[in-house]
């Protein structure tokens, strides 16, 4: 008769079971039961990850990951920034330069006096400038220096390639032909709209400020576009 032999001790292990879901039944009712245990180790870092998100919540409210596109209306250059609350502020200060002026609103010839459209470039050409000036040294370093720089040079790219060309061609011989003209006899009871219009080159000068300021109303188009963009 064979001899049964003891099970070695120590040697085997014996299986785990994990009752994550468990369903008891008692006559007509039943009862289900739902069982995940969790490990200290998961709540550690649970709490690890709040802390976390609490320490870069700052960032993640500066940026968002989606891209805007703005386009430059004189030369068609486009760029693509990812809109920070700080590039927001400085294009909402020339966004505001350009459309509470005569720069980015349409030339009424009956109305409007060429004189003040051009101080109203020249503002916008301060406005542009100041910004650079004004801009923190950190902003010009790190992840934010491209789009910044990428704002700030599409701004440029305006007034150099839109407004300077017209003003280099027109503005220094207009004003010095309207400084002589206003103060001639006859003009003492004319409007200022009155005598620009006895300008020889007059139709061309204006046909010139009615392209730009339709352009700078393109740019200023872009740049509420970028504004207005959701950052949350």
């Amino acid at each position: 008769m064979p001899i049964p032999m003891p099970a070695a001790q120590g040697t085997s292990t014996q299986p785990i079971e994990l009752k994550i879901v468990s369903i008891i039944f008692d006559g007509i009712n039943s009862t289900l039961k739902i069982n995940i245990p969790i490990p200290l180790s998961i709540i550690a870092a649970f709490i690890l990850l709040i802390l976390l998100f609490k320490v870069i919540q700052p960032v993640l409210k500066n940026y968002k990951a989606d891209e805007i596109i703005i386009k430059e209306p004189f030369t068609g250059t486009q760029i693509k920034i990812k809109p920070s609350i700080e590039d927001k502020k400085i294009a909402h200060k020339i966004w505001t330069e350009l459309v509470t002026r005569k720069a980015a609103l349409p030339f009424q010839r009956d109305k409007d006096v060429i004189i003040e459209v051009y101080d109203s470039w020249h503002t916008l050409f301060q406005c542009v400038r100041e910004q650079i000036a004004a801009l923190p040294v950190e902003k010009l370093s790190g992840k934010e220096k491209k789009d910044t720089e990428n704002l700030i040079d599409i701004s440029m790219m305006v007034l150099n390639d839109g407004l300077r060309p017209h003003l280099t061609e027109w503005q220094a011989k207009y004003r010095s032909w309207y400084k002589v003209e206003k103060e001639k006899e006859y003009n003492k009871s004319a409007s200022p709209q009155d005598i620009q219009k006895t300008y020889v080159y007059y139709e061309q000068l204006v046909s010139d400020v009615e392209n730009v300021n339709r352009k700078l109303q393109l740019f200023a188009d872009e740049l509420k576009k970028f504004v207005r963009s959701d950052f949350t």
